[in-house]
């Protein structure tokens, strides 16, 4: 049952390669087919733990447990008003209970360390995304991408590699960064020194040559927590191992087109509301779901259209898919008020909980983790970060190890350096009971 877990997170980022296997062996319904892998895998997790481990409520985490009950009660709500129709209405249910759910169902499975190998997982998984885009760049191979390379207005072409996407594969990439520099803090040795910034420069080009802003900004959201919070004595080190990299990045970059000027004010011109066409395009799809939530019924106001009314789920129904470019508006939209409250309000808890870990603890891998989760968690804000297969089942995944790392190695408040560990029989922290 460990190895499904493990599946789930290797499958996950090749969704692109997978579309194009289908593709070639004539495939009815590719896209249903290839999205709905991951999913099968999590419902074969979740009979495997019932039927062998059968663990109880208090045997779960429990921010795990209100997450689902919350999205669940707001789907109940939610199906009584909802127009989008049942079948739409159950892909939109999936998107938003498979990951959670997965998230659950590996709680019981995990033993001491493990954590910290699901990290290297997905590591190596980013390094192999990162890869795949130095070929795309290179024109050795191309993937299936959903978005064209060229876009008219941009300083350079924009590449996926595997995921099949540019901005699935930056913030995915953006998260890989984070991880690996919090290994490299712990590094000793000139060895595996090297090794690190050699895997860092690898996923920092990839990312560069998406041309894409978030992955740059959650990677320096983690780079800055590490260097003043996790790097004491060792900021020196961490500096000539992670200024190398991104140098070979800007390099790289720029062989494959991305100018580092270009690269540089592209990610600038992303808290620019007014000038960046992007933004500008973002602002009028935000307008555009208010719009929609305004001119709605009562009904669908308060509880929803219905989810899966937005996003690409909506192409099973219409050629034209609705895009809000926000998870919460997609959760006003979709879910109503109602919906908006109690799963936004437990996703804003969240980047709080992700705040407040990376600032009261002190290990880099801890540290990494948190600072990646609060890039991701900021992200929803202007990007429907938890309906994109690959980002919501990192999140999940990065949310569930921080509940874990609080539950194998505590921190008292105010308490930086030393770990408060309950003795036997005291119960853990209420955060995860």
């Amino acid at each position: 049952m460990r190895w499904l877990v493990v599946l789930a997170m290797v499958l996950s980022p090749l969704r692109g390669g997978l579309l194009a296997v289908a593709a070639e062996v004539d495939l009815a319904d590719a896209d249903l087919a290839v999205n709905a892998l991951v999913p099968a895998l999590a419902a074969a997790l979740v009979i495997g733990v019932a039927v062998r481990l059968r663990p109880t409520l208090r045997d779960l985490p429990r921010p795990l447990l209100v997450a689902v009950g919350l999205i669940a009660i707001v789907a109940l709500f939610d199906l009584l008003a909802q127009v989008v129709g049942l079948k739409l209405f159950a892909v939109g249910l999936a998107q938003y209970l498979v990951y959670p759910i997965l998230a659950i169902a590996a709680w019981p499975l995990y033993e001491p360390g493990d954590m910290r190998k699901l990290t290297r997982l997905t590591i190596a998984m980013g390094v192999v995304v990162a890869v795949t885009v130095l070929i795309q760049a290179s024109g050795i191979e191309s993937f299936i991408q959903s978005a064209s390379a060229e876009v008219e207005g941009l300083a350079a072409n924009r590449y996926a590699g595997i995921t099949g996407s540019f901005l699935h594969t930056s913030s995915f990439l953006g998260v890989v960064g984070a991880l690996t520099m919090g290994e490299l803090v712990g590094l000793r040795t000139r060895r595996q020194a090297i090794l690190g910034a050699v895997l860092l420069a690898v996923v920092f080009s990839g990312l560069i040559l998406t041309f894409s802003r978030s992955g740059v900004v959650i990677s320096g959201i983690a780079a800055v927590a590490l260097f003043f919070l996790s790097a004491r004595g060792r900021r020196m080190s961490f500096v000539a191992m992670v200024a190398p990299a991104a140098a070979v990045a800007l390099v790289v970059g720029a062989i494959g087109g991305v100018a580092p000027v270009a690269a540089g004010e592209r990610v600038s011109s992303g808290f620019d509301p007014v000038n960046d066409g992007g933004n500008s395009l973002r602002a009028e799809a935000f307008g555009e779901a208010i719009d929609r939530f305004t001119g709605a019924d009562p009904i669908q106001k308060a509880f929803g259209e219905g989810v899966g009314a937005t996003g690409n789920g909506r192409k099973l129904v219409s050629e034209r898919p609705v895009i809000v470019e926000s998870y919460y508006l997609k959760l006003l939209v979709e879910t109503g008020v109602v919906g908006l409250i109690a799963v936004g309000g437990f996703l804003i808890w969240a980047a709080y909980l992700f705040a407040r870990m990376f600032w009261r603890r002190r290990e880099a891998w801890a540290v990494s983790v948190a600072a990646a989760g609060l890039g991701l968690s900021l992200y929803n804000a202007i990007y429907p970060v938890l309906e994109t297969q690959i980002l919501a089942l990192v999140w999940w995944m990065l949310f569930a190890m921080c509940l874990r790392i609080e539950v194998e190695e505590p921190t008292s408040v105010g308490d930086e350096d030393e770990a408060v560990v309950p003795a036997r029989g005291e119960n853990v922290p209420l955060l995860v009971r």
